[in-house]
């Protein structure tokens, strides 16, 4: 039996690790898929993404009875240090979405009784809203972004890049804003952000970024940077990318003594953000359907439905103003209503199995 047992956890590892894999795959391959029209992006990012993303954690469950989850989880969080490090913050969500599910599936040992998971289901929707509606979720998602992609997983949108452009003031020029312009293609040259740009007006000579969202990643797309001076003519300079695997982006020519220098342009996957928190509590919820012998599946498919829906209300809806909504409520609601029933019944018969501890020696007479 023991023989067993280490050969089906080693094969449902694999597997969890062959689902990280693939959804490591698509993030290499995102941008050279076709862009897909709104709706049909909102169900692919929030329904087939999540169902891979999240087979992981499935496949991964019974590591949820293991010693070792600790240093585990330390190892994908060093990796996850060290991508970050080298420039590919992209694919840091894969160790991270590893990493979070092992905290949800070690934080479960604390939980000795079905009841506690139930009155945390309960409790933690409320939390969350307030959280995301006036609280430190609010607060990072609208002011520090770079934060919220820190700790978060990323669901890239395919056929989508986000294009952002850096540049800096020649010494001893003075610039008192920035026009940026944008071409998709053949079409018209739009004005992008307001006229003139400066994020800081007292460091409208400083080092500049802007990036631009959502652009399609089969089309050429050029960008005009112009400096504004005083009584004189407009200093300007191009950067071109070509559709994405068509190669780098190509500079233009620099005109004017104000035009911007080290201008750098970079494309990424643009990507809609699925908070570390929320994996950590769709892990522990669905650990927690096998500890105490309710539906696996069920409960599985449930999350996985709650996500593609908070997902498709976050974009049609968006009640906060923060292009988001809270997951847990939803992740909270679907594990309590696909065990529903089986929950009251061990509840009221106090019958709060336990299936990962050892059984009770039976009383010697």
């Amino acid at each position: 039996m023991v023989g067993r047992a280490t050969a089906l956890l080693r094969h449902r590892s694999a597997l969890a690790l062959g689902a990280l894999l693939l959804f490591g795959a698509y993030y290499a391959s995102s941008e050279l898929l076709p862009d897909l029209p709104q709706w049909a992006a909102v169900l692919w990012v929030g329904f087939a993404l999540s169902a891979l993303a999240f087979a992981a954690v499935a496949f991964a469950l019974p590591l949820r009875r293991e010693r070792a989850l600790v240093p585990v989880a330390l190892v994908f969080v060093a990796i996850a240090v060290v991508l970050y490090l080298v420039g590919a913050d992209l694919y840091t969500s894969l160790p991270k979405l590893a990493a979070a599910a092992l905290v949800g599936f070690l934080f479960l040992r604390f939980f000795e009784k079905l009841s506690w998971v139930v009155l945390l289901a309960l409790l933690i929707p409320t939390v969350d809203t307030l959280s995301v509606w006036r609280g430190p979720t609010h607060y990072v998602v609208t002011q520090k972004p770079q934060v919220f992609d820190l700790s978060s997983v990323a669901f890239p949108i395919p056929g989508e890049r986000t294009i952002t452009v850096r540049w800096q003031t020649p010494p001893k020029e003075t610039v008192s804003g920035w026009r940026i312009y944008r071409r998709v293609g053949g079409g018209r040259e739009q004005l992008l952000a307001p006229s003139p740009f400066c994020p800081r007006r007292d460091r409208c000579g400083q080092k500049l970024s802007f990036s631009d969202g959502s652009e399609p990643s089969g089309k050429k797309i050029r960008y005009r940077i112009a400096a504004l001076q005083r009584g004189a003519t407009p200093s300007v300079a191009n950067v071109v990318f070509p559709p994405a695997g068509k190669g780098a982006p190509l500079y233009g020519r620099r005109a004017g003594a104000a035009a911007p220098r080290d201008l750098r342009a970079t494309s990424a996957p643009t990507s809609a953000g699925l908070g570390l928190s929320d994996v950590f509590f769709f892990a522990l919820f669905l650990g927690a359907a096998a500890r105490f012998g309710l539906r696996r599946r069920a409960t599985w498919l449930a999350l996985v439905c709650s996500l593609g829906l908070t997902t498709v209300l976050a974009v049609y809806a968006d009640p906060f103003k923060t292009s988001g909504l809270p997951a847990l409520p939803g992740i909270s609601l679907a594990f309590l209503l696909a065990n529903a029933d089986l929950i009251w019944r061990r509840l009221r018969g106090g019958d709060e199995v336990d299936l990962d501890s050892p059984p009770r020696p039976a009383p010697q007479l």
